[in-house]
């Protein structure tokens, strides 16, 4: 049997027959996805929090720099760039949030 993920490299939904949208409603009837493992909620709490080590890690970064720490100060500015992405990638939820994570 067929589960919904490989269903859906069944090829371009635009192009399915009628029989192959009523398979598909039927398996994911019968075995709906697996639940996303962090709401939306949740995920936007992830985003608040790594925007504020994003802050964080800038406010370092430029103390460091003021007291001329120049590499140390870069280090930090990779970190609050990363940080930063991670908040953007959870912002949007858990598909684009593993997809960050993964390289996708």
């Amino acid at each position: 049997m067929l589960t919904l993920d490989q269903y859906r490299d069944h090829g371009d939904p635009t192009w399915w027959s009628t029989a192959d949208i009523d398979s598909y409603l039927v398996i994911g009837d019968i075995a709906p996805p697996e639940p996303l493992p962090y709401t939306y909620a949740e995920m936007q709490a992830m985003a608040a929090d790594y925007q504020r080590s994003a802050d964080d890690q800038k406010a370092i970064a430029d103390r460091l720099a003021g007291e001329g720490h120049d590499t140390a100060a870069g280090i930090w500015r990779r970190g609050a760039r990363g940080a930063r992405e991670l908040a953007a990638a959870a912002r949007m939820g858990w598909p684009a949030f593993e997809a960050h994570l993964n390289g996708w």
